[in-house]
């Protein structure tokens, strides 16, 4: 299963750093090599608006709804604002190591060494990704411990319909994964 998350985390990082490449050139590379601007449009101020817009939009939605669901309060919410401005740094420099272990895992893949790559991403990210999360853990533990029980329950019966049980070192985890994300 572990292998299965570092896998898919490492082509979650290689597809957003692909797509953020071409986001900040302005252009997509259509078949063929030609260059294409149809993912992006202009709206009335002339400013860039992308079609996947309302992925961002659904994102902050469903944000919003887990928070008034579990009656997240304005102290939580600020602890948690300054939780994710200390994980920004962890965070950044752990993409850029990762970035640079996927693309070399990639040309790895891409002259035919398929092994030499799954061999590179075990061996080198893996220990990355597990050290940035023992360094986010400490950060946000506080922050699934200030939940209160009636948060706590409603977290605990949400993952019990899934088949799950809440356990703290992992949801601190997942947690210092999301508030460290790019908004």
């Amino acid at each position: 299963m572990k292998k299965h998350i570092v896998f898919a985390l490492a082509a979650l990082v290689l597809a957003g750093s692909t797509a953020l490449a071409a986001v900040q050139e302005g252009r997509r590379e259509a078949p063929g090599g030609q260059r294409s601007e149809q993912g992006a449009r202009r709206d009335r101020d002339g400013a860039r608006r992308h079609k996947h817009g309302r992925r961002d939009q659904r994102s902050r939605q469903r944000r919003e709804r887990v928070r008034e669901h579990l009656g997240i309060t304005e102290d939580q919410r600020a602890a948690g604002r300054d939780v994710a401005r200390q994980l920004a740094p962890i965070a950044d420099e752990t993409r850029a190591k990762a970035r640079e272990i996927v693309e070399r895992a990639r040309a790895l893949r891409d002259a035919g060494d398929r092994e030499g790559a799954k061999a590179v991403l075990r061996d080198e990210l893996r220990p990355l990704l597990q050290g940035a999360r023992e360094r986010m853990v400490p950060l946000t533990r506080p922050l699934v411990e200030s939940l209160t029980p009636e948060q706590r329950g409603k977290i605990e019966r949400l993952l019990e319909r899934r088949g799950r049980s809440f356990d703290e070192d992992r949801a601190a985890a997942r947690l210092g994964w999301r508030l460290s994300r790019r908004r």
